[in-house]
């Protein structure tokens, strides 16, 4: 029994295979050429390249004077290690990118430390021709950090000059672990 439909010829092929009729030789070389219009050379042949330029064979130069490697156009040596070229003279990373880091950091914990460390790294960037936003960030949070520092410290200092002055005035007069009573605590004098 042969169904008869309309499919495409390997469609076709198959079914005939599978119902008793004999397979037709749908092959590309059985139709006399390639499929796609040329005739393709065998393996191991050589062929004219399609698009009538003679291509290098495996391992030989172009010629192409843009393709010449180890040399930069600007007349420097060497390359990135990406394929771009450097310019001779530019720096290829900045060198106060990893104090930015570190002064950024430390002016969050160590703000005095921080700052100079921030400063250093900007001005060798600066130095560079290059930006460092951390090292700027680090240099204004530290700035920050140790005006908070010192004006929290003067205040502190203030305040426990003021409670040295209250004992003392308390306790004159008075042997040494009397107790007193200061702004509603009872301190033992000293």
């Amino acid at each position: 029994m042969i169904l008869s439909t309309t499919l495409p010829d390997s469609a076709g092929a198959f079914i005939d295979f599978f119902s008793g009729g004999t397979m037709s030789d749908n092959t590309p070389g059985s139709q006399g050429g390639s499929p796609y219009g040329q005739n393709q050379p065998q393996y191991g042949e050589q062929s004219g390249s399609p698009y009538g330029q003679n291509q290098p064979q495996y391992g030989e130069q172009s010629g192409s004077p843009y393709e010449q490697q180890g040399t930069s156009p600007y007349g420097g040596q060497g390359t990135s290690p990406y394929g771009q070229q450097n310019p001779p003279g530019a720096p290829t990373d900045n060198p106060g990118r990893v104090l930015g880091i570190v002064g950024f950091i430390l002016a969050i914990f160590i703000a005095p430390v921080g700052l100079v460390i921030s400063i250093i790294a900007f001005v060798k960037s600066r130095k560079a021709g290059m930006g460092n936003g951390l090292a700027l960030a680090g240099s204004i949070i530290g700035a920050l950090f140790t005006i908070l520092g010192v004006l929290g410290a003067i205040v502190l200092g203030a305040f426990f000059t003021e409670l040295a002055q209250q004992l003392t005035e308390a306790c004159e007069g008075l042997p040494s672990g009397t107790p007193v009573t200061i702004e509603g605590q009872p301190v033992d004098c000293p």
